[in-house]
């Protein structure tokens, strides 16, 4: 398991994180130099209809179980100062040379309706057509790895803004913006008569966009492992089998098929039908991987070392059971998906 660590900011440059989407507080830092790397911390959701106190905890939680079944998962730590507790991350782009693009903008180039119209109308459809739209096709098996990540932790907030690509280069598009229309056929001419036919145009921005437009690490997984739960809620769950099963398949993605907007469990079956290839080898590697004695062990440890001062932001141990219990159940339905 991912070593979880504990990271006191008292004095780290501190300043207010203006450019995100979300409703809860966060900030970014700056460790003390010669450093002076980039985190991102955030606290919980903390309303009067919506008070999620234990929701940085699904963060760092899901962060550390996806790093631990082989997802491509933001590593989320504690992080604390005089009065606030959260979860915090480092950047996950080198600003130098690095572009974090959310999925949003690639959706609405290919479909501009979708800008009206996005949040019933994020589909599995939109994602996979936006992608190939700007030849990203590779990131397909990434697209399928979240929708399974999103199941075992039974995350509701996958919307267009939180996922995205990594973008380390950007020099051909540069180039291709700057060139006319009859520039940009000479260029392509050009590319069939240096390489002698062997590789087309459409091959070299294939090839160009493999190596430098990656999809992101999977990051904002807080809304999920039932952070929403209430105490009573929690042990009415742990004390009624039914009750549990009818929590678990009550939870839908972010991402609809088509314009259905299916559970999690149903949209891996569906998603199955057309991407059973792609979709096996996931589910394989998840079982080989999945050790529930380690994950046990983390969480019910996970808090064991958090300033007495945040002491009423510790777990509760039937918070615990429901979130080892939760995450077993939604890991051995996809198991057995692998078996069948």
């Amino acid at each position: 398991m991912n070593r979880l660590k504990i990271i006191d900011v008292t004095q780290w440059k501190k300043e207010i994180h203006r450019h995100t989407s979300g409703r809860r507080t966060k900030y970014i830092f700056y460790s003390p130099k010669p450093k002076l790397e980039k985190y991102y911390f955030k606290m919980s959701l903390r309303e009067s209809k919506k008070d999620y106190k234990f929701e940085f905890w699904s963060e760092i939680i899901a962060s550390k179980i996806g790093k631990l079944l082989g997802f491509n998962v933001v590593d989320y730590n504690i992080a604390y100062n005089r009065t606030e507790i959260g979860c915090m991350s480092q950047s996950i782009i080198n600003n130098e040379n690095e572009d974090l693009s959310e999925g949003y903008g690639f959706i609405v180039e290919k479909y501009p309706d979708f800008q009206v119209n996005f949040k019933k109308t994020h589909s599995f459809q939109k994602i996979i057509g936006a992608l190939k739209n700007i030849h990203l096709e590779h990131c397909q098996r990434s697209v399928l790895e979240m929708v399974v990540f999103d199941t075992i932790i039974g995350n509701t907030d996958r919307h267009s803004e939180n996922w995205g690509i990594v973008i380390t280069n950007r020099l051909l598009d540069d180039i291709l913006k700057k060139l006319s229309r009859w520039k940009k056929i000479r260029f392509k001419i050009n590319i069939f008569l240096i390489t002698k036919g062997q590789m087309s145009f459409q091959k070299l921005i294939k090839r160009y966009k493999e190596e430098n437009w990656k999809f992101s690490p999977l990051y904002d997984n807080g809304s999920s492992l039932g952070r929403e739960l209430s105490e009573d809620k929690i042990i009415n769950l742990l004390n009624n089998e039914d009750e549990f099963d009818k929590f678990i398949n009550r939870g839908k993605p972010d991402i609809r098929w088509n314009d259905k907007n299916l559970n999690h469990f149903e949209l891996i079956d569906v998603l199955l039908l057309d991407y059973q290839d792609e979709m096996k080898p996931i589910f394989e590697n998840v079982r080989k991987r999945y050790n529930k004695n380690s994950i046990e062990t983390f969480i019910n440890n996970i808090d064991n070392k958090i300033p007495i001062k945040f002491n009423e932001y510790k777990l509760s141990d039937n918070r615990k059971k429901f979130i080892i219990k939760n995450i077993d159940k939604r890991i051995n339905f996809l198991i057995n998906k692998s078996n069948e």
